[in-house]
């Protein structure tokens, strides 16, 4: 996992929010001018709140016992820090889910499920009964015509998420 560095900066290219990570490599995030409050017309820096917010994200996500790379989890732990930052909100979306009995997030990882097949995703915010949630799997089919793609955002109630152990999150991109 790369740790966030004084020279790291977010920006815009092709109305799409970038991380620049050094002279040498830069991020493309999974989220447009469309998902964006404000995308950033010149440099902005990787400032102490996004790196906080990326470094407790990658401790949730090592406590997990997930089996991420270390390219992965960086890949991770930037569109969830780029979502927390600048993701418009989001209107919630549970009825696509099942309702689990036992539910809950463990580490900020839930697997959720509907009659089409299951992902994972991570717990970005916690409000009450509902959780805004970035998906980490691959993809995820919602219904006929709705498919979410990896990183998309969706907010859900509680009870839609299924807690995700270290014996299961090997299963991380199914």
């Amino acid at each position: 996992m790369l740790q966030p560095m004084s020279d790291w900066y977010w920006f815009s290219e092709n109305n799409r929010l970038m991380l620049s990570m050094g002279k040498e490599w830069q991020c493309t995030t999974a989220f447009g001018q469309q998902q964006i409050i404000d995308l950033p017309k010149s440099k902005q820096l990787f400032n102490l709140t996004d790196t906080e917010c990326y470094l407790t994200f990658a401790n949730h996500l090592i406590d997990s016992g997930g089996q991420f790379s270390d390219a992965q989890l960086t890949h991770i732990l930037i569109n969830a820090t780029a979502a927390t930052m600048f993701h418009k909100p989001v209107s919630p979306k549970s009825w696509f889910f099942d309702e689990i009995e036992s539910f809950g997030f463990h580490h900020r990882l839930a697997r959720v499920s509907n009659k089409i097949n299951s992902g994972v995703v991570l717990v970005l915010t916690d409000e009450h009964s509902l959780a805004t949630c970035m998906l980490i799997s691959s993809k995820l089919q919602l219904n006929e015509n709705k498919t979410l793609n990896q990183f998309d955002l969706i907010k859900l109630a509680k009870t839609r998420l299924a807690p995700l152990l270290a014996d299961t999150s090997s299963q991380l991109t199914a």
